[in-house]
């Protein structure tokens, strides 16, 4: 498939992609206003206040943090089962967490929540269950010999992930790749596609160089001045450098919320939503074939884990 990104990784990426892609433009993509070439008119702007509700397109063809779950567990049941057939008990929990219901869209735009942001700041709010999975989880890794590893992983060498497996271990031949290797390709070796990954980071990127979507911004920066805090865009709010530390100060909790509340008096994430979006519709059709075919590996990955599972 492709990059085996985690859920809430293949999220933020558009965030710090953000950064790179603002300090590095000058003026928008030919002048970014619907109707001229190769820029895509927007079929609709939403009004977005303090959350996004609808996906963007291109989650149709990137694993959701629940299929990635599925998939998870049914790679570590896989990896049990192979481990068992060697006389080897499978400790490793790390597959089996829960998720954390976090989307792709729900911080794509920035934190859009005054009584949020009034609490945590730019930071994103914990999640108490699964934070205490994640202590488990730390708590019940333990050290595996030698043969445990090789058969895990294919290879004895402990600098390298995987190896070509092939050792006799009682008349048995470990796998290519270990047990690991074998889940994986039963599974279909899941994970995001590329082209899926192109979309996802393309069409944020291009929003940002937009002209629509640069003129919020100028909207919201005005906005954020009569309140004495400077700045050229969301990204640059969100992405000061005096916001460190484990907790939010009082400064950035303000400054947060009066980016929030400028968000939602200049409809910020329903323009830059529409934007994103009419750009991935455009990259959608342009690669359609590519996409069909992830949709329906998708499918048949989801197929293959409900029956190692049980339904």
């Amino acid at each position: 498939m492709g990059s085996s990104l985690p859920r809430t990784l293949t999220a933020a990426l558009p965030v710090s992609l953000a950064a790179v892609l603002l300090a590095g433009c000058g003026s928008p993509s030919a002048g970014g206003t619907k109707g001229e070439p190769g820029i895509p008119a927007t079929a609709y702007v939403p009004k977005i206040t303090t959350a996004v509700t609808d996906p963007v397109p291109v989650e149709a063809y990137l694993l959701s943090e629940a299929q990635w779950n599925r998939l998870g567990k049914a790679e570590y049941a896989l990896r049990t089962q192979c481990m068992k057939r060697f006389g080897f008990e499978y400790g490793d929990p790390l597959l089996a967490a829960d998720p954390s219901g976090q989307t792709i869209s729900q911080y794509r735009y920035g934190k859009l929540d005054p009584a949020k942001t009034a609490v945590h700041g730019y930071r994103t709010p914990r999640n108490p269950a699964s934070d205490a999975g994640a202590k488990a989880t730390k708590e019940q890794v333990r050290k595996i010999s030698a043969n445990e590893r090789m058969i895990l992983t294919g290879t004895a060498d402990l600098s390298q992930k995987s190896g070509k497996g092939g050792q006799d271990l009682d008349g048995q031949k470990v796998p290519e790749g270990g047990c690991i290797g074998e889940a994986r390709r039963k599974l279909g070796d899941y994970g995001d596609a590329q082209v899926a990954n192109d979309v996802n980071l393309d069409s944020f990127g291009k929003s940002l160089q937009d002209g629509r979507v640069l003129a919020v911004f100028a909207q919201w920066s005005r906005c954020m001045a009569q309140s004495g805090y400077h700045y050229k865009s969301p990204i640059e709010a969100s992405d000061d450098k005096k916001w460190v530390g484990g907790t939010a100060s009082a400064e950035e909790r303000n400054v947060a919320t009066v980016d929030a509340r400028c968000k939602i008096e200049n409809n910020v994430a329903g323009v830059w939503y529409a934007v994103d979006v009419a750009y991935q519709k455009q990259a959608i059709e342009a690669h359609a074939e590519e996409l069909d075919q992830v949709k329906k590996d998708i499918e048949g990955q989801l197929r293959t884990a409900a029956e190692v599972l049980g339904g």
